[in-house]
């Protein structure tokens, strides 16, 4: 891995950012008819009102903390938002805050809605969706992200799959050697996501030399993750990397 590290956000990432911060800022202002501080306010929001941006703001609130008295109300929420979601009517930057608060939620319930939305035809949306996969996602799921991290024309998609691998812990050897190759991608923001995402899964710090962690990584017995149990079994029974990381997400019904 080289020395280098980035000091801005990829171009993706700044555009996601100023999207999204644009769109939020729009409701802030427009809704004056955009009231309440609860759960339960934000909900009514999302059912009654017409105004895409106070709708907005509303999905966006639900990922706070602060708006819920108990689990109870956060597991309603959840799953308001992937209904929201299967609607598909929302417009881009919607769907992206809905993803974002579902991973904010961290309920599992929403896993096969969030899968689906990895696979979504815009970059915001996918985006956002890896980022959730990684707080309601299952080990296996690093297989899916692993698909984002070499395949995604996004380079924030690609990013943002890297970091959820760190969060998800996966102990399929096949992931971290991966992890081990985006050490030495020509993006720096890869590159540094790749690192930080080792040193999560391991919780090793070997510095930011590819070959120590090659090394390392040489000595992790051959397991791979069975997704029907998410037992460990011998990677010679498994399927290749590859394969799963061509696969597609389940179908959402």
């Amino acid at each position: 891995m080289r020395g280098d590290r980035p000091t801005t956000r990829t171009r993706s990432g700044m555009a996601l950012a100023l999207v999204i911060a644009a769109i939020s800022g729009c409701a802030g202002f427009r809704a004056g008819q955009f009231k309440g501080t609860t759960s339960a306010s934000f909900l009514r929001t999302i059912e009654e009102s017409k105004d895409p941006n106070a709708r907005y703001a509303a999905y966006d609130k639900l990922a706070s903390p602060r708006c819920y008295d108990d689990d109870s109300q956060k597991v309603r929420a959840a799953q308001v938002l992937v209904g929201k979601l299967k609607e598909n009517k929302e417009p881009i930057a919607t769907r992206a805050v809905i993803c974002r608060t579902l991973g904010q939620l961290r309920k599992p319930d929403a896993r096969d809605m969030i899968l689906g939305a990895t696979n979504d035809e815009d970059a915001l949306v996918r985006a956002e969706a890896c980022r959730a996969l990684g707080k309601v996602g299952r080990p296996e799921d690093a297989t899916v992200l692993a698909r984002a991290m070499m395949l995604d024309n996004s380079a924030e998609c690609r990013v943002a799959a890297i970091e959820s691998i760190g969060e998800l812990k996966s102990q399929d050897k096949r992931i971290t050697q991966f992890l081990v190759t985006g050490m030495e991608h020509e993006e720096p923001a890869i590159r540094v996501a790749s690192l930080q995402a080792l040193r999560s899964i391991t919780g090793k710090d070997l510095g930011i030399d590819a070959i120590e962690w090659k090394k390392y990584v040489d000595t992790i017995p051959d397991v791979a993750i069975d997704p029907a149990s998410t037992r460990p079994i011998p990677v010679d029974a498994a399927a290749t990397l590859p394969e799963a990381v061509l696969g597609r997400p389940p179908e959402i019904p």
